[in-house]
């Protein structure tokens, strides 16, 4: 009998120390601290495809716009909108170009992105950046800041001429107001049969809305 005492004493020390010792694990979770063993890294999401990305006579471009693949061909009045990307950095900008002249046996401008925007002009064409000299064009141009480029290219049977004006730009969040008219629902009180009864009624008035929005900018 005091075998059979020692033997299920034992047994019951045993079960409270296995049990501190789970109600000790399980603190150790709660408290938000790491269980042996675990690890504390994270999954972190690459950052977007370095690459130009932009919108002809269309909205501010996105990661989901066209990326540039291949020179643009300025065959017409165009309103280019553009987005670079490089190394988590983001550039923006807008490239308006206005086509004059005959538009016959047309050889056009380039577009062309590296980093910078770059103008591939037609072979016997002279251009002028910002009032600057009439030069021969000779190899691709790069459009820097605020440039203004206008170009010629005279011929027998063809005068090519435009202008593309390059402007770096801002991405500014804005909030538009408007008025929109909305019905004002009221209660027409009324006597009938010795009780007050009512029915309802409406007016028109307008009622103001904010909307957020963005846009490109001229940057300063």
């Amino acid at each position: 009998m005091e075998i059979q005492k020692g033997v299920f004493l034992a047994l019951f020390v045993a079960a409270i120390l296995l049990g501190m010792g789970q109600v000790a694990a399980t603190d150790d979770i709660t408290t938000g601290e790491l269980p042996t063993g675990g690890s504390g890294d994270f999954i972190v999401t690459s950052a977007p495809s370095n690459g130009v990305y932009y919108t002809i006579n269309g909205g501010i471009p996105t990661l989901n716009s066209t990326r540039y693949t291949a020179p643009i061909v300025l065959n017409r009045t165009l309103n280019i909108k553009y987005m670079i990307v490089k190394n988590g950095t983001v550039k923006y900008g807008i490239i308006h170009h206005t086509l004059t002249g005959n538009i016959t046996n047309r050889t056009y401008p380039q577009l062309i992105f590296n980093e910078t925007p770059l103008i591939q002009l037609p072979n016997g064409t002279y251009y002028q950046l910002n009032n600057g000299n009439i030069t021969p064009y000779t190899t691709p141009l790069t459009l820097t800041g605020n440039t203004i480029m206008k170009y010629l290219k005279n011929s027998t049977n063809t005068t090519q001429m435009g202008i593309i004006k390059n402007t770096p730009a801002k991405l500014v969040n804005k909030i538009k107001t408007s008025k929109i008219r909305v019905k004002k629902w009221y209660k027409k009180w009324y006597r009938r049969g010795g009780k007050w009864r009512y029915k309802w009624r409406y007016y028109w008035t307008y009622k103001q809305i904010k909307q957020q929005y963005q846009e490109l900018q001229p940057a300063a």
